[in-house]
């Protein structure tokens, strides 16, 4: 296959050489690739080449399928990263030259990952303004199988510098790249604690949400009572067309104080959905008031 070539290839760019599987010897350079597609995958691993072949090992494999996760890869994958970066090789260097496109191209990779987090801040970002209604829990188990991705492939390039086997020109892209995933793995990290703490905020406004409803529940059932009560009902019942709206409407205009007080306090916006919600509660109420004084003996 022909690599380093763009796509489609340019015949006057990049090199035709062979996939292999553990064959090759010598110093590997990091191999981190983001492949494209319905669901994109971040493939992590080394690569080695002799010029005429090039062995890719992958050390683990995320993919996004339902949600960033650990996951299975094929030979097809790898193939359909390596067209890029774009190079002229020339025949005198072509490991040279191989082996260091394969490593800038772990470098540009770094780039790719970036944009992943902002993907996953703008998620958060949408739940914080309630915009989406994604489960936190979801975006909390991303984060972290992102932050394993990104520090599993920060070891690989360590791992490359450490060996220090490599031109200058190649050590310069893996110590470029160690340095751009060392800051990922910072901003993932406390992008992930920040998601700790408004969950815990998310866990108390959910208290606060429920013992507002309660609140409403029990003024939805307390004033219509209270009401009965202080005026008493065998005026009114049983029901006439007459008589129950008399009887109904002062019960609906303390319910829908009630409520209006209630939606004032709940925590976070008052969207149309809770008004709807709210006043379908009212009639339904006012609906069974209505029903019971028409049966009523």
């Amino acid at each position: 296959m022909r690599i380093l070539a763009g796509e489609p290839a340019d015949p006057d760019l990049g090199a035709e050489v062979s996939l292999t599987e553990g064959r090759l010897g010598g110093a590997a350079v990091p191999f981190l690739r983001i492949t494209s597609g319905e669901h994109r995958r971040i493939l992590v691993g080394e690569a080695r080449t002799d010029g005429e072949n090039v062995e890719v090992v992958i050390r683990a494999a995320w993919g996004d399928a339902q949600g960033w996760r650990q996951s299975t890869w094929s030979p097809e994958d790898v193939a359909g990263t390596l067209h890029e970066p774009v190079h002229r090789v020339e025949e005198r260097e072509k490991a040279l030259t191989i082996a260091k496109a394969l490593a800038e191209g772990s470098r540009n990779a770094v780039a790719e990952l970036r944009g992943l987090r902002y993907e996953m801040e703008r998620q958060i970002a949408d739940l914080l303004a309630q915009r989406a209604n994604t489960a936190l829990r979801m975006l909390m188990a991303q984060l972290v199988e992102l932050s394993m991705a990104v520090s599993r492939a920060r070891d690989v390039a360590q791992e490359a510098v450490r060996e220090g086997r490599f031109t200058t020109l190649i050590m310069r892209h893996c110590e470029a790249m160690d340095v751009g995933l060392g800051d990922e793995v910072t901003r993932l990290q406390a992008l992930l604690s920040s998601v700790s703490t408004f969950a815990v905020a998310q866990e108390g406004e959910a208290q606060q949400r429920f013992n507002t409803l309660a609140a409403a529940a029990a003024a939805g059932l307390g004033l219509p009572a209270l009401l009965l009560s202080l005026y008493g009902a065998d005026d009114y019942l049983p029901f006439t067309w007459d008589k129950a709206w008399r009887a109904l409407v002062p019960i609906a205009g303390a319910l829908t104080v009630a409520a209006g007080i209630i939606l004032h306090r709940m925590p976070g916006r008052t969207t149309v959905k809770r008004c709807l919600t709210a006043l379908g509660l009212i009639a339904g109420l006012v609906g069974v008031l209505l029903v019971a004084g028409l049966l009523a003996p």
